[in-house]
């Protein structure tokens, strides 16, 4: 097994990497995920999603995928919304990795200077914290 394929997060204009995949909160037995190819070995998820902090709020502005019926992207997705999606159904800890590598084991996510940790609570911003990791 592979390190597989990132989110990518825009925080004030500057993008990240993303270790934390909101968008599968979002599939439920009621909301089943759709069939997708899979984009490769790197991303059994078999989807990379663009995310974005803006006033506040987490917003799901891009994703990749390739249906099994051929339909692909945020519009496919989220037919009711127009340009990027508010992830009011995400509570949880976005943890994006911040500076330089420090090292990375075999088959596992490199470890950087420090994290980023973003708690979100139905779609919302409530704390920030930054964990160094060395």
């Amino acid at each position: 097994m592979c390190v597989q394929d990132k989110d990518s997060i825009i925080v004030k204009g500057e993008k990240y990497c993303l270790y934390t995949t909101p968008l599968d909160s979002y599939w439920t037995k009621r909301k089943p995920k759709p069939k997708i190819r899979l984009l490769s070995t790197a991303c059994w998820r078999g989807y990379v999603a663009t995310w974005e902090i803006f006033n506040a709020n987490l917003y799901l502005v891009n994703i990749k995928y390739n249906a099994i019926d051929g339909d692909e992207g945020l519009d496919y997705l989220f037919p009711q919304n127009t340009g990027k999606v508010k992830a009011d159904w995400y509570t949880g800890e976005l943890q994006i990795p911040i500076g330089n590598r420090l090292y990375q084991e075999r088959m596992e996510d490199p470890v950087y200077d420090s994290d980023w940790f973003i708690r979100i609570k139905k779609g919302k911003v409530i704390r920030q914290q930054y964990k160094a990791n060395y």
